[in-house]
């Protein structure tokens, strides 16, 4: 099977740059862990300092992103292979959009998150962190090798699976617990639905590369 790298005149170009994409969002998927972690532990100045360098990142990746589409509308590309992975990088965006929308919430309602739920939201975000990595091993896979991409697509898949149990065990604790009101437990609703919302959104952008792996491998 052809790489989706052999598409481009310029592959390596475009190559690069993709593959430093993926590593900026691997390094927020570290950094979203560990800024959510800190939170839990009251270490609210690792905490910001974690969230800083997450929202830095996120600026360097918009740009890449910009470069990598500028690049793949002036490369000698069929229409429709260009189309194909300009959609993908649309999809990919909104990822590392999650990660700072959902610390962004924390930051506005500096929520007190019950210490029992400390433990099972560290897991959650451990198979987080997980299904990011199993994306960008996915997404690199479209650049060396096509065979392999759905053993990664699938672990994502595994890994939003988790996330998903564990967030509808946490919501029924919540809603069962007759301590918290109303409003404290929506907010704690609000706080588990944006984490599973990162693995939701990872799993959609690995359903992307799995098509273009299909589409680009015949």
């Amino acid at each position: 099977m052809n790489p989706l790298s052999l598409l481009f005149k310029k592959q390596y170009v475009v190559e690069e740059k993709v593959q430093s994409l993926l590593r900026f969002l691997e390094d927020m998927a570290h950094l979203y862990q560990a800024a959510y972690r800190a939170y839990l532990e009251d270490s609210t100045e690792e905490f910001l300092q974690r969230n800083q360098e997450l929202r830095e990142i996120e600026k360097k990746m918009d740009n890449l992103g910009h470069q990598i589409q500028m690049t793949l509308l002036h490369e000698s590309l069929m229409p429709n292979s260009r189309d194909d992975l300009l959609w993908f990088l649309t999809k990919l965006d909104k990822v590392p959009s999650s990660f700072k929308h959902s610390l962004g919430d924390i930051i506005l309602e500096k929520p007190e998150i019950p210490e029992g739920l400390h433990s099972p939201i560290k897991n959650m975000l451990t198979h987080t962190h997980l299904a990011v990595k199993a994306l960008a091993h996915a997404t690199d896979s479209l650049f060396s090798d096509l065979r392999s991409v759905r053993q990664h697509v699938e672990e994502v898949s595994r890994q939003e699976s988790e996330v998903d149990r564990i967030e509808q065990k946490l919501l029924e604790i919540v809603f069962e617990n007759k301590k918290y009101d109303l409003a404290i437990q929506y907010q704690l609703k609000g706080i588990l639905k944006q984490i599973g919302r990162v693995t939701n959104l990872a799993e959609d952008v690995a359903d992307a590369v799995l098509i273009l792996a299909t589409k680009h491998s015949t």
